[in-house]
């Protein structure tokens, strides 16, 4: 079927109007958001899949890495999206009071965020320089081994350990020759350059590449808004202090716990609902997915949601 008959098809109105029944001005209910919530990040998990289905009979190693790496990224945040769901249920005191954790909460809504960003960087990002996007690749790759060479010894059994040890320091070895030997790496902010080297020398085991400030600006969010939520979040991670004292202030306001919690949950589920729309956007955008005829109602009602909030989002901004 043609696109554009799709389209004509598809009762836009009707399903706005259902899952939006009340007057303007009036919220929706926390419930109905999590719904679509829980809709648009399901099915850009479908489009994974798919796309990693088709990748399977592609003998183009490059690309099934790519297809590999964006399934993983979506899979991870299908999963804390799940959790953060289960966190909006919110838990009861010792008298029966509910209460929204909000920290953590937010913890994971900004995981949600710098999951998105990471893809961005990537994918979209680098738009058609597959140079560049070479590059964050190799720096991507870097990064995690480096991680992962801390924890090996934990994570692997002990006979594999030196074999392990050995095949993964080589990896490095090849991964910091291929970044410094792509000719878009002193194009680099200066630090990101000295880290590499650093590396090189073992006077480093770590690399930082990924400034989330910066990517914001260069993203399709609203980065007024965005950058404000992403500092407030990150205060929760960072300042047990902040976390603290923000949970001691929501205590003391016992008789309007109801409506805090309710400010609260909207707040968030707003800032959640507008990163996983733009997730679903750019990634379709990106890997052009198509999936089975049957699913194209649920692909229009998905799309109708995530252009509703993400101008919802640029309206507020």
């Amino acid at each position: 079927m043609d696109a554009n008959d799709s389209l004509n098809n598809f009762d836009y109105e009707g399903f706005m109007a259902r899952e939006f029944p009340h007057p303007k001005g009036v919220y929706p209910e926390i419930g109905r958001l999590l719904e679509h919530f829980n809709k648009i990040t399901g099915l850009l998990m479908d489009c994974a899949l798919q796309s990693l289905k088709l990748a399977q009979s592609d003998q183009d190693k490059e690309s099934v890495l790519h297809t590999n790496t964006r399934y993983t990224i979506v899979c991870n945040f299908r999963l804390r999206t799940i959790n953060l769901i289960k966190v909006f249920s919110e838990i009861l005191d010792i008298e029966g009071n509910a209460i929204f954790d909000e920290g953590t909460a937010n913890v994971i809504a900004r995981s949600l965020l710098e999951s998105y960003l990471v893809y961005f960087r990537l994918y979209n990002g680098c738009g058609n320089d597959k140079e560049i996007q070479e590059l964050y690749f190799n720096l991507y790759d870097l990064s995690s081994v480096l991680h992962f060479v801390k924890f090996a010894k934990s994570l692997v059994k002990i006979d594999q350990n030196k074999h392990n040890e050995i095949n993964l320091k080589g990896h490095i070895k090849k991964l910091i020759c291929d970044t410094t030997k792509n000719h878009k790496f002193r194009a680099l902010p200066s630090g990101i350059q000295d880290s590499i080297r650093n590396i090189e020398a073992g006077k480093h085991d770590y690399l930082s590449f990924i400034n989330f400030n910066k990517l914001i600006r260069e993203s399709p969010l609203p980065t007024q808004f965005i950058t404000s939520y992403y500092s407030y979040a990150s205060s929760f991670a960072h300042s047990e202090g902040f976390s603290s004292s923000v949970s001691q202030m929501v205590f003391e306001s016992k008789e309007r716990w109801k409506a805090i919690n309710e400010m609260l949950k909207f707040r968030l589920v707003y800032v959640c609902l507008a990163v996983s729309s733009q997730f679903f956007i750019s990634y379709t955008e990106y890997d052009k997915t198509q999936l089975e005829d049957e699913r194209e109602k649920d692909v229009w009602e998905t799309l109708s949601l995530c252009n509703y909030y993400l101008e919802a989002l640029n309206h507020n901004n």
